[in-house]
């Protein structure tokens, strides 16, 4: 039985189609930014009211404005008492509240009922005292009258953090441990 050779000179058979893929898969996984939301003011300040609470320790009032999702469903006093925990036991101090321009959805180029919005964490705690900087997207969503925020991802991948944050200088945390 014969074997057959795989080798990387196998994919020069491809001719043109091998670059193809490789920018595909590139597409597939990052995908394009929507412009920015005409008038993201609404998901804009609900990401700004949420840090700011968290940043003051005001849990009750940062709670206004998760979504049951990121509350976990959990009732005002539950979700405050374990913030409580994390934060102050943390000693976790958020430097200032850095919101970006909301930019619509996939499904909501428009924001009518959702949007992304880019933030800039900077923040230290007890573990960390020289402090990090955070790269997050949160998804918004309208609920009623209130813009609320339903999650909240942070960028680890250089290409996404460039991709969203690209006047930011990524820090490089090596041989600080």
């Amino acid at each position: 039985m014969q074997s057959k050779n795989l080798s990387a000179s196998k994919f020069g058979d491809l001719g043109l189609l091998g670059p193809v893929l490789v920018v595909f898969c590139l597409s597939v996984t990052l995908p394009a930014i929507a412009e920015p939301c005409a008038d993201g003011s609404g998901p804009e300040s609900a990401v700004a009211a949420y840090v700011q609470g968290m940043k003051d320790y005001q849990f009750e009032s940062a709670y206004d404005f998760l979504t049951d999702n990121m509350t976990d469903g959990k009732s005002r006093d539950d979700w405050s008492e374990l913030q409580l925990k994390f934060i102050v036991g943390g000693e976790v101090v958020i430097k200032k509240v850095d919101v970006r321009p909301a930019h619509g959805t996939g499904t909501d180029a428009a924001c009518e009922a959702s949007a992304i919005v880019p933030h800039v964490l900077r923040a230290k705690d007890k573990f960390n005292n020289q402090g990090s900087t955070e790269f997050e997207l949160y998804t918004v969503v309208k609920q009623g009258d209130k813009w609320k925020i339903d999650t909240q991802e942070t960028l680890f991948d250089d290409e996404q953090i460039k991709q969203w944050f690209p006047e930011d200088e990524i820090p490089d945390y090596k041989g600080q441990l």
